[in-house]
């Protein structure tokens, strides 16, 4: 049978006016139609590098999306959505914080960068419902950028709130609640390029055979369906998820601990990876260029840096001259003194390995000369340590 040639710009013009008009008629808005040519969307930096290195295209967040943060209690969830509004407010990005289980603490949250006088605070409503409604009309507003809710676990729907302590709690409420709130939620952020980061809880439920027990988060399977990324967050527990340092006495002092993200969910990204992070309790909790620059150095596989037993190294590939050294800040000191690879691309004028590094994970300008800085200017024999 001989094919047919349809004039495709043709039926395509004639279907769109179709759907424009019956569009009008419902009253949609003009702006729900458009071609599979659509832009890509903004993102949003987590603060912390390991993790925009498990998110396509390792730039963080996207804009209009519904994301899950995940965990076990002081896993770091409520920290990195610290981390989130920082980086939204240095874009200029307006942030609201629902303080549902009353975990938000400005002290810590400066500490973490976050412009707390611009920051919009909501706590003390009673039921779910009510904040739901308020999350809801945020997002419909599209005038904040990122909606953090902490958490989804602590809201309480109105049939629970009003019951005394004598009363059957029912079963199943706070799931058909989210599931009625997070339907309504991703559609409203969708519209607007609202962020919304829905912190929820992690806990020990029964597995599919009997007797056993799987994690779970609250809410139900509305979590998984509804969402488009979901981070679970662990801590490490033991002295491998300790952070230490040295005090002036030479006795390590621990100064912060690790946790590890899992990406469980994500249409922006490829699901399953997982890094390691570290979250420090003192207030110096700043990012570090230093640490950064290890961190995409090592990234990159043996090719620049290399950390085997708390020992960094680095192979010169003219010389095969092995660089090391326990000192992080000894060892980038030893690579601003060794020449530059001679196999460089055409536009690299680096003169050190250091720079030659810097250039290929593309830290340049301010952020190079800071770099140099932190190096140069860094106690000795002080450097954080994590104990194995």
């Amino acid at each position: 049978m001989e094919k047919v040639k349809l004039d495709n710009n043709s039926n395509s013009k004639d279907l769109k006016n179709l759907i424009s008009a019956k569009m009008k008629a419902l009253k949609i808005n003009d702006k729900a139609l458009s071609s599979g040519e659509i832009q890509e969307p903004n993102y949003i930096p987590t603060g912390v590098a390991e993790i925009d290195s498990i998110l396509a295209p390792g730039m963080g967040l996207p804009e209009g999306i519904v994301v899950e943060f995940a965990g076990e209690t002081q896993s770091g969830k409520t920290w990195l959505s610290y981390k989130v509004i920082a980086e939204a407010q240095k874009l200029g990005k307006q942030c609201v914080f629902l303080n549902v289980e009353g975990s938000y603490l400005a002290r810590r949250a400066k500490v973490c960068g976050v412009d707390t006088e611009s920051l919009l605070l909501i706590e003390n409503v009673a039921t779910a419902e009510q904040y739901g409604e308020l999350a809801l009309e945020i997002a419909k507003s599209g005038q904040a950028g990122v909606i953090v809710l902490d958490s989804i676990t602590a809201m309480i729907p109105s049939a629970e709130h009003d019951k005394s302590l004598e009363d059957v709690a029912t079963i199943g409420v706070h799931a058909r609640f989210v599931k009625r709130f997070m339907q309504k939620l991703i559609a409203e952020c969708s519209a607007t390029g609202t962020l919304a980061i829905i912190i929820n809880q992690l806990y020990m439920g029964s597995g599919a055979m009997p007797g056993s027990m799987v994690k779970q988060a609250s809410g139900g399977n509305a979590m998984s369906y509804f969402t488009s990324a979901r981070l679970w967050v662990n801590k490490i527990n033991g002295a491998a998820g300790k952070v230490t340092r040295k005090d002036e006495n030479g006795v390590d002092e621990v100064i912060g601990g690790k946790s590890i993200c899992r990406v469980e969910k994500a249409r922006y990204s490829q699901p399953g990876l997982s890094c390691e992070f570290r979250i420090l309790f003192g207030d110096d909790e700043a990012p570090s260029l230093i640490d950064e620059f290890i961190f995409k150095a090592k990234s990159k596989g043996f090719e620049y840096i290399k950390e085997v037993r708390k020992k960094f190294s680095y192979v010169h590939p003219d010389t095969s001259e092995v660089i090391e050294s326990k000192d992080k800040y000894e060892f980038l000191e030893a690579l601003m003194d060794q020449p530059a690879p001679s196999n460089k691309t055409r536009n690299d004028n680096s003169a050190t390995v250091f720079e030659y590094i810097c250039g290929r994970i593309k830290i340049s300008g301010a952020n190079y000369a800071k770099l140099v800085s932190e190096v140069l200017d860094a106690p000795k024999g002080q450097e954080e340590q994590t104990e194995e």
